[in-house]
C-alpha cells in the first residue's frame, strides 16, 4: 500500500493539540475554502502530469514518526492527520494507526464533509477529532467552501453517537467577510444544544 503525502512536519508544538506532534498532511480535498491555507493539497490536471510526489507506505511513515517518539512519550504528543482532507486517505491512515505504538496521541484535522465511508476506517483509531465546521449557516458555509455543510452536520451527530463527546474537539472559526459575532455564536449555540460540547472559537487570521 502506497500513499502520496503532501508535507511530514515534525516537531509541532501548540498548534495539533497537547505535546509535541508530527503532522501527516494528505493530498485532496472536497472544499474550495477562500482562505486555504494550504491550496496546495488541490492539484491541478497539469501538476498531475509533470510532477512527480513521493509515495510512502505505512512503515515509511512509521520510520520518521519513530524520530521523535521521545517528544510524544514526555509530552503526550503524537502523531496529527491532516491535510487537505486526511480521511479521503482513511484506509492508509488506519493501516499506519495499527503498526503504532499505542503510546502515541492520534489525532486528525478534518473538515468531515466526506461521504460516511470514508470516516469508517478510522472511526474508532482517534484520541481527539479535531473538528474545523466553518459555519453551521448553510449559506455562510457555501459561499466559504463551494459546497453545503448538510454532509458534515450529519456526519457530526453521527459521530457524536459513535464516539465519546471527549474525543471530539469541534473549532469554530470567526472568518472576515464571511461570518459575524453573531453568526458564530449561533454556531456555538447549536453544537451546544445537539453535542453537548463547548467549543473552541477562534479568530480565523487571512495570510
Amino acid at each position: 500500500m502506497l500513499d502520496e503525502i503532501m508535507s511530514i512536519s515534525r516537531l509541532r508544538m501548540g498548534t495539533d493539540g497537547k505535546g509535541v506532534s508530527t503532522l501527516v498532511a494528505f493530498f485532496d480535498c472536497p472544499l474550495k475554502c477562500k482562505y486555504c491555507i494550504n491550496e496546495g493539497c488541490h492539484r491541478t490536471k497539469q501538476q498531475l502530469e509533470v510532477a512527480k510526489y513521493p509515495k510512502f507506505s505505512p512503515d515509511e511513515v512509521i520510520d520518521i514518526l519513530k524520530k521523535d517518539e521521545i517528544y510524544y512519550l514526555m509530552s503526550g504528543g503524537g502523531m496529527v492527520f491532516g491535510g487537505g482532507e486526511p480521511l479521503l486517505h482513511s484506509k492508509f491512515i488506519h493501516k499506519i494507526c495499527t503498526l503504532a505504538d499505542g503510546r502515541w496521541a492520534r489525532r486528525i484535522e478534518t473538515s468531515l464533509n466526506v461521504p460516511w465511508d470514508y470516516i469508517k476506517p478510522v472511526l474508532y483509531d482517534m484520541d481527539e477529532w479535531i473538528i474545523d465546521i466553518k459555519d453551521i449557516n448553510d449559506d455562510i458555509y457555501r459561499k466559504y467552501t463551494g459546497i453545503s455543510n448538510q454532509n458534515m452536520l450529519k456526519n457530526l451527530l453521527r459521530l457524536g453517537n459513535k464516539i465519546s463527546a471527549e474525543k471530539i474537539h469541534i473549532r469554530v472559526p470567526k472568518i472576515s467577510g464571511y461570518n459575524s459575532a453573531y453568526d458564530v455564536e449561533k454556531s456555538v449555540e447549536w453544537i451546544r444544544e445537539n453535542m453537548s460540547i463547548e467549543p473552541e472559537v477562534f479568530e480565523y487570521k487571512k495570510i
